[in-house]
């Protein structure tokens, strides 16, 4: 498998996940972009070793489905990049803890006028995810 790959069971879907991530706490913000993320148990051996991530942009922060789509897909791309620096972390954490996986949700916070460049968002999630591996949250 490669590394700078998105596969569909590394995407965050169920609903009962994705309450219970946001009940977590668990929070880093950027300039553009607010992480929220949680070890939690996903009941899937075979997503042991990933990261579970959503990707949100709301409707109120970019009225325009257009702008909503290109923000989304743009950070979809910047963590693609940029999440090499996650698997041993995931793989140590859940060899120490069970069946628990590292959940992630992206949340763009900037404003809807200028969409930013992939760049800046790479930077920032680089960033956001070295915070996490370092534990220092």
């Amino acid at each position: 498998m490669h590394v700078n790959s998105l596969r569909k069971h590394e995407i965050l879907r169920k609903k009962q996940l994705i309450a219970e991530l946001f009940r977590s706490r668990k929070k880093l913000k950027g300039e553009h972009v607010r992480v929220v993320f949680s070890y939690l148990e996903t009941g899937g051996t075979d997503r042991i070793g990933f990261a579970a991530v959503l990707f949100a942009v709301s409707r109120k922060t970019v009225p325009d489905a257009v702008r909503r789509n290109r923000i989304r897909r743009l950070m979809k791309e910047a963590y693609r990049l940029e999440k090499g620096v996650l698997p041993e972390t995931c793989e140590r954490f859940s060899s120490e803890n069970g069946r628990k996986q590292l959940c992630l949700a992206f949340i763009y916070t900037g404003s809807g006028q200028r969409v930013p460049e992939l760049a800046v968002f790479r930077r920032e999630i680089s960033r956001l995810l070295c915070t996490i591996r370092s534990g220092r949250v």
